[in-house]
């Protein structure tokens, strides 16, 4: 459901609150223009409905200009992205080497988690984000054309053997246009377009290399803009209903979904639901069917960690531990997030040798892993008492 925040409110942050670190666009002007007068002239009924009702009055066709492009390094198409999205927002060109010594400061480093974007944006830059799952086409185009370029993670493949060569890839959402049926996305490795204003995406393909990461989207927005965003995002602002949304979702797409590996993806998306609505029995059943199934791409714990939340959850640590070990053999770099839940199960155990090892391995693979940093000062002070 759409925010309780009047639009008045809203429509008074965004024209008079002082932003002198961000831009303000004649597209992005536009576009909020035909947004707003579209929502003014619906009854309050209806924006108090679901916001797919009043996504009804998007413009058919909408296209964000000024993002800069980045071309990205080897495995560091998340920073590369991120530079991208900030670029909209920042007036001082972004320093894409800068973004890679912050966000992946062991050049070993594989992959990223989305909120570590978050947590950088607010750090560095002054602006706020959001994380959220269960991320909608409706949706995607009412943030964007509200002006809001959004960050997505899809699968990255080409080819017949997608358990092969699937991987994560961010890019950059920033248009879209009905009549075609296509997103326009910046894509650090595939670059932006013959017009360089989007490469396109079929609404179809994006949908399907989105289901892996659960749809997950990052929003970043300047605070004065924080109230839009909510009314935007309606329920979705809110995480619990985030995650029950998730649930149907996923649930819907077990119905559909025409593949082994897509099935296993969207069990693993309702085991998400199903852990972050504190209903751990039904997450296991649903982690454990999808493992069961021995469809994943040989990457996917690369990047994706609800299994390991859940089994540590769940008190299943020798599972933390064969999906940790089975990941990490043969691994030339680091994911971190690995060794993290690797310590939390042989801490759990009564292992701490071998917990302090995987906590002191996660922090060298990333010095700005809040999570394992703590565990292992927690550690080591308790086996110092």
């Amino acid at each position: 459901m759409w925010g309780v925040r009047r639009v008045d409110e809203a429509l008074s942050r965004r024209r008079f609150a002082p932003a002198p670190l961000f831009r303000r666009r004649g597209a992005e002007a536009a576009a909020w223009k035909v947004h707003w007068i579209a929502l003014l002239l619906l009854p309050l009924a209806v924006l108090s409905a679901a916001p797919a009702r009043a996504q009804e009055s998007l413009p058919s066709s909408v296209r964000l200009d000024g993002l800069a492009m980045v071309w990205q390094d080897v495995n560091r198409c998340s920073a590369a992205a991120f530079t991208i999205q900030l670029s909209y927002w920042i007036e001082e060109p972004v320093n894409y080497r800068e973004v890679i010594g912050r966000m992946n400061p062991n050049p070993r480093d594989l992959s990223v988690r989305v909120e570590e974007m978050v947590e950088i944006a607010q750090e560095r830059y002054g602006l706020m984000g959001v994380v959220r799952r269960g991320g909608t086409l409706e949706l995607m185009k009412a943030l964007v054309a509200a002006g809001f370029p959004v960050l997505v993670e899809n699968s990255y493949y080409e080819g017949g053997n997608a358990a092969r060569d699937w991987m994560s890839h961010n890019r950059v959402l920033m248009g879209y246009d009905d009549a075609l049926g296509e997103f326009y996305v910046f894509d650090s490795l595939l670059g932006n377009g013959p017009d360089r204003r989007g490469r396109a995406f079929a609404y179809d393909d994006f949908d399907r290399r989105w289901l892996a990461f659960n749809r997950d989207y990052v929003v970043l927005f300047p605070p004065e803009r924080a109230a839009t965003v909510q009314l935007i995002l309606g329920e979705m602002w809110d995480e619990a209903a985030n995650a029950r949304f998730v649930i149907e979702q996923a649930q819907a797409d077990l119905e559909i979904v025409p593949s082994r590996m897509d099935r296993a993806f969207a069990l693993l998306n309702l085991a998400y639901g199903y852990f972050h609505t504190g209903q751990l029995e039904a997450a296991v059943a649903a982690v454990d069917e999808a493992l069961g199934m021995n469809a994943l791409p040989w990457r996917y714990f690369w990047y994706e960690f609800t299994a390991l939340d859940v089994y540590v959850a769940a008190g299943r640590y020798d599972d933390v531990q064969r999906i940790v070990s089975s990941t990490l053999a043969g691994l030339t770099g680091i994911v971190e997030e690995l060794y993290y839940y690797a310590g939390v199960a042989a801490e759990a155990q009564g292992d701490t040798r071998r917990a302090l090892n995987n906590y002191r391995a996660a922090v060298q693979g990333n010095l700005y892993y809040i999570a394992a940093s703590d565990a292992l000062r927690a550690l080591e002070a308790a086996l110092a008492s």
